[in-house]
């Protein structure tokens, strides 16, 4: 489950890229038509327009059981189908609601105090920074692109309070900055003091 962040964006876009049609397994629950009993059809007796859904759900599921550790895929708990597995792997990659409450508290408190580290570099700050954002987003707290690029000027030491004055200078350009491409002009001019100290 440790693994399960970088995962879940991998597996979804290989699933889509490979077979979208499979996809919608995850996304509407596939119920398995009875008999009068109660009792699964055969598959000779599986109506035409359920012979599509049900391949689908079939296809979903080889996919998860590839996937997924079979220690892993034992422990969620659900009725068989793809959609409840997902959500299963959801719950438990974000646990119960209340200590999904106390993982945003925690993240976002870790947010407001952010800063960087005696001793440490710009890449290791830049790095430290993106997993707390992509833990915040993975647990549904999202802020806007100049909240997210303000903290993470703020927390620059004094090298980097420069560049951030050059940057925010130009209003207009600073505005329109994407956290990502901050990133990308603050790891060049890190470059280039680097170079200027050699």
């Amino acid at each position: 489950m440790e693994d399960y962040p970088s995962w879940v964006d991998k597996f979804e876009s290989y699933v889509q890229a490979v077979n979208y049609d499979t996809w919608e397994a995850i996304e509407v629950e596939y119920i398995i038509s009875r008999n009068e009993n109660g009792t699964s059809h055969r598959l000779s007796q599986i109506l035409e327009a359920d012979k599509a859904r049900f391949i689908r759900e079939k296809k979903m599921m080889n996919l998860f059981q590839q996937s997924i550790k079979s220690k892993i895929f034992q422990r969620l708990q659900n009725n068989g189908s793809c959609h409840l597995i997902w959500e299963a792997l959801l719950n438990k990659d974000r646990g119960n609601p209340d200590m999904r409450k106390s993982n945003m508290t925690l993240l976002k408190k870790e947010f407001d105090i952010f800063t960087m580290v005696k001793g440490e570099s710009v890449a290791q700050l830049i790095n430290r920074y993106c997993h707390l954002v992509n833990e915040m987003k993975r647990l549904g707290i999202d802020k806007e692109e100049y909240v997210y690029i303000d903290k993470l000027a703020d927390s620059l030491s004094d090298d980097g309070e420069t560049f951030v004055m050059i940057q925010q200078s130009n209003l207009i350009n600073y505005a329109r900055l994407t956290l990502a491409r901050f990133i990308k002009k603050l790891e060049a001019h890190e470059l280039e003091i680097r170079k200027k100290r050699k």
